[in-house]
């Protein structure tokens, strides 16, 4: 990706409002610091890299290997004070991608080009071969990620969200967009629909509903909400309105309070896929092996 590339990804606007979902839509940590070592594989462009990886269950580094395309790179955003005006501004930086699989997930890392320290992380299940996957005893405790939303287009196959980590949220962001997007691609290069899917986190609602995540309705037999209660305490089984309401209600600058909501499922709507869809047309920032 050049600087020409570059400029013309970020005049791409993200903020498109998605429908509601009451309206018909049948549309289908800080950073570590790192040695790395490289090996090329003569077999093609990649090469295999070590680096330091920020465990999502236990926030320790360790020492992976990855593969990386040389052409694969996106691009994230460093928080830069502007010393003139005291504000901060978000400065592009185009990041390396590095890749790996365990058969059913896949993870890509995304790397400073110059320090090669991992700034964040995505990690995609591809539920084709999850729910084959008899050593995968937890599966089925997102079953919500199984369920078919025809009037929301998510229907067949789909992949999830796994997790999905900014190293360090005071020093950069753009970590989501990148990974939806990557998400997207995904599904395009394993020659499926683009149906996306996961699990938001306590009080991470806000930071997805701007980037065009959408959250399905409490289900009235979802196992770690109480439906009666929810709609008793909020007066909807809509978490958009809530959502919407409270981004409406918090002054900018200010982190907006979700953490009563814990966790809710949400997926990608068909206008962001569509999106995503016209960016990848020109900029993709996954590059399949001739």
């Amino acid at each position: 990706m050049n600087i020409h590339d570059l400029n013309s990804l970020i005049q791409v606007d993200y903020r498109v409002r998605p429908k509601r979902l009451d309206e018909k839509n049948t549309m289908a940590l800080k950073p570590i610091e790192c040695d790395t070592f490289e090996k090329t594989q003569k077999e093609n462009n990649t090469v295999e890299i070590e680096f330091n990886h920020l465990s999502a269950k236990t926030k320790m580094p360790k020492r992976i290997r990855a593969f990386q395309n040389p052409s694969d790179k996106g691009i994230v955003y460093k928080k830069v004070v502007n010393k003139e005006t005291g504000k901060t501004e978000k400065i592009p930086l185009i990041v390396d991608i590095a890749e790996s699989k365990d058969g059913i997930s896949t993870s890509y890392y995304f790397l400073d080009p110059k320090t090669k320290e991992e700034i964040g992380f995505v990690i995609i299940d591809d539920w084709r071969k999850k729910i084959f996957d008899i050593t995968d005893t937890h599966k089925f405790e997102d079953t919500r990620l199984l369920d078919d939303f025809p009037t929301l287009g998510v229907e067949g196959d789909r992949i999830s969200i796994d997790y999905l980590q900014n190293n360090d949220e005071e020093k950069y962001c753009g970590i989501g967009k990148l990974s939806d997007q990557i998400a997207v691609e995904y599904c395009i290069n394993e020659g499926i629909k683009p149906n996306i899917l996961s699990l938001a986190e306590t009080n991470s609602h806000a930071a997805h509903y701007k980037r065009g995540r959408r959250f399905l309705p409490v289900d009235k037999y979802d196992k770690d909400l109480d439906y009666y209660d929810f709609v008793k305490e909020y007066g909807t089984d809509d978490p958009n309105k809530i959502i919407e309401e409270r981004i409406a209600a918090t002054p900018e600058g200010q982190k907006v309070d979700t953490s009563d909501l814990y966790g809710l499922y949400m997926y990608m709507p068909s206008e962001i896929i569509n999106l995503y869809l016209e960016m990848i047309k020109k900029h993709p920032v996954l590059h399949k092996e001739k």
